[in-house]
């Protein structure tokens, strides 16, 4: 079967955009333009530019031509499995240490998604206290991650510093640790999705972009049980950031040394 006419035009462009010839923030030529060139409808033409939008390579607007869009040619890898530590507390993410918030942190009490509330043990529907952030680097435009936490209100009751806005040095995970007197867990759980309108907003991104959600469970040990006291989602673009971890032997899987 023939390829499609506004696919085949669509890759030509794409190829334009990743050869240079369009760098971003410049326009491409408008459909009627397109049209012509190609000798094409003019729907086809349109077509051609909404594959690309869709593909994630321009953003297009109304009686404006497409604007070809800036797309990281390497992904920032973000998650390797190690918390870290420095003189402001503990961190995941090596190449996010000097990010701080690029709007005012919000705090507010409401209930969470069901999938919080049953990591949290919380019954759903029913009310935490959840801190907004919106993360990059300095002069950034856009946030890249946008990080939730969500804590029970009984463990803002137990540590009310954790529900101020100002939590003091190693913010409330140093404040958890110190009224439980011990370490913290952490357990993260990686999936994608499509991004809300908005999160596309707040993320700059378009719709065509899906987003990455690390999911963080925080627990303590108390009384012989393992206590729930903060879930985190950290949402991100899936086109500029990845996750890496190395990969561990099974006793199963050990190397033989060559021998049979």
């Amino acid at each position: 079967m023939a390829e499609a006419a506004y696919l085949r035009v669509a890759a030509e462009l794409r190829a334009a955009i990743d050869a240079g010839e369009y760098a971003p923030g410049t326009t491409l030529p408008s459909g009627a333009d397109i049209a012509e060139n190609y000798g094409l409808a003019r729907a086809t033409a349109q077509n051609a530019l909404q594959q690309l939008a869709t593909d994630g390579y321009v953003d297009l607007f109304r009686r404006r031509r497409a604007v070809v869009r800036s797309r990281p040619r390497e992904r920032a890898v973000i998650r390797d499995r190690i918390v870290y530590r420095d003189e402001i507390g503990y961190f995941f993410d090596r190449n996010a240490v000097n990010w701080r918030p690029v709007s005012a942190p919000t705090r507010r009490i409401g209930p969470p998604p069901n999938h919080v509330a049953d990591l949290l043990g919380t019954p759903r529907g029913e009310n935490v206290l959840i801190r907004d952030r919106a993360m990059g680097p300095p002069g950034a435009k856009h946030a890249l991650q946008l990080a939730i936490s969500y804590l029970p209100l009984s463990l803002v009751a137990e540590i009310p510093v954790v529900g101020g806005d100002k939590t003091g040095p190693g913010g409330i995970y140093d404040r958890i640790e110190e009224h439980y007197e011990a370490p913290i867990a952490w357990r993260e759980t990686v999936s994608a999705r499509t991004a809300g309108s908005a999160e596309q907003e707040r993320l700059g991104i378009p719709a065509a972009v899906p987003v990455l959600v690390v999911t963080r469970e925080a627990t303590v040990p108390r009384d012989g049980e393992v206590l729930p006291v903060e879930v985190n989602e950290t949402t991100m673009s899936a086109e500029q950031f990845a996750v890496a971890y190395a990969i561990s032997r099974d006793a199963s899987a050990a190397w033989s040394g060559g021998t049979a």
